[in-house]
C-alpha cells in the first residue's frame, strides 16, 4: 500500500468522522428550529462562503463545459435535495435506528453500481467485507431496531435516500476530474439551497421563517451552525470526492459505515449518551469490514 492510498484513507476518515458529528451538532440546532430551517441555512452558509472563496482564488476554475452543467445540476438534485428531505422525514415516521440500518445499505448498492456499470473491480473478498461491515452497524444498533416504531412511508422515504445517494454517486463519478473540488462543493451547495428556498418558506412561512434563523444565528447555536456548515457540508464532500476519484465509488463508499461509530462515540462523550459492550463489538466489526473491503486479491 503507497503512501499516497494512505493520505486518501485520511480524506475519506475524515469525511465519515465530519458526516458523523454532523448529528451531534444537528441534534443542538433542533432546538431552536425546524430540520428544513437548519438544512437551508447551512447551504446558505456553505454556498456563499464557498462561492466567495472560489471568487477570491479559483476564478479561472469556474466555468462548467456546457456537456456537464446537467451532470452537476444532477448529482445536487440528488444530494443535498432529496437526499435530505428523504433521510430528515423518514426520521418523522421511523426510529432512528430504523433509517440508520436502512441506509447503511448504500455502500451495498453502491458496490453493485461500480462492479456492473463502472466495472470497478471487487474481489470476493471485497464484497464480503460490505456485507461484514453491514452487520456491524446492525450489531450497534439492533437493541434499538426491535423495539422501534416502524411505518411503511418512512421505509420508503428512508430507501428514497439510499437510491438518492447512489444517484449522486453515480452522476458525480461520470463528471470528468480535471474540474477543481472547491468548485464543485461550491455549485452543488448553491444548487441545493435554489432548490430548498421555496420548500422551507412552504413548511415553515413566511412569519415563522425569520423567527427560526434568528435563533439559530444567536450563541451559542451559531457555533453548530458554522460547523455544521463548512465542515459537514462543504469540507466533508470535498474530502470524500478525492477518495472516491481515487478508489472508485464502491471501496470509498464503505468509509460512511464510520459515520454511526463517530456519533455514537461523539455521543458517549458530549451528549453522555451510554455506550455498551455490543456497541463496541459492532465498531470491530465495521472497521473489519471496512479492511476487507480495501483488500487487492484475485477478482470475483
Amino acid at each position: 500500500m503507497s503512501k499516497k492510498d494512505w493520505l486518501y484513507y485520511l480524506l475519506l476518515t475524515s469525511s465519515a468522522v465530519l458526516w458523523g458529528s454532523s448529528f451531534i451538532f444537528t441534534k443542538q440546532l433542533l432546538n431552536v428550529a425546524e430540520p428544513v430551517t437548519i438544512i437551508f441555512s447551512r447551504l446558505l452558509i456553505a454556498g456563499f462562503l464557498f462561492l466567495l472563496i472560489c471568487l477570491l482564488f479559483f476564478r479561472k476554475d469556474m466555468k462548467i463545459e456546457r456537456q456537464d452543467i446537467p451532470t452537476v445540476f444532477a448529482f445536487s438534485c440528488f444530494e443535498p435535495f432529496l437526499y435530505f428531505i428523504c433521510e430528515t422525514y423518514s426520521l418523522t415516521r421511523c426510529d432512528a435506528s430504523v433509517v440508520s440500518i436502512i441506509v447503511a445499505t448504500i455502500p451495498i448498492a453502491t458496490a453493485f453500481l461500480s462492479m456492473f456499470y463502472f466495472k470497478e473491480n471487487f474481489t470476493r473478498l471485497n464484497m464480503f467485507g460490505i456485507f461484514v461491515s453491514f452487520t456491524g452497524i446492525f450489531i450497534m444498533l439492533s437493541p434499538a431496531f426491535l423495539n422501534a416504531t416502524i411505518s411503511a412511508l418512512g421505509v420508503l422515504l428512508a430507501f428514497g435516500a439510499v437510491l438518492s445517494s447512489v444517484g449522486y454517486m453515480f452522476f458525480l463519478r461520470k463528471l470528468p476530474e480535471h474540474y477543481n473540488p472547491v468548485v464543485i462543493i461550491t455549485y452543488q451547495n448553491l444548487i441545493g439551497l435554489v432548490l430548498f428556498t421555496p420548500l422551507v418558506f412552504l413548511l415553515t412561512g413566511i412569519h415563522e421563517l425569520p423567527i427560526q434563523i434568528g435563533a439559530l444565528f444567536s450563541v451559542p447555536y451559531m457555533y453548530y451552525l458554522v460547523s455544521l456548515a463548512i465542515l459537514c457540508s462543504a469540507l466533508a464532500f470535498m474530502f470524500y470526492m478525492q477518495g472516491m476519484r481515487h478508489f472508485g465509488v464502491g471501496k470509498a463508499n464503505t468509509f460512511t459505515n464510520l459515520i454511526p461509530i463517530v456519533t455514537a462515540i461523539l455521543s458517549f462523550f458530549l451528549l453522555q449518551e451510554q455506550f455498551p459492550l455490543y456497541k463496541i463489538f459492532g465498531i470491530i466489526i465495521v472497521i473489519t469490514g471496512i479492511f476487507l473491503v480495501q483488500k487487492k486479491t484475485s477478482k470475483m
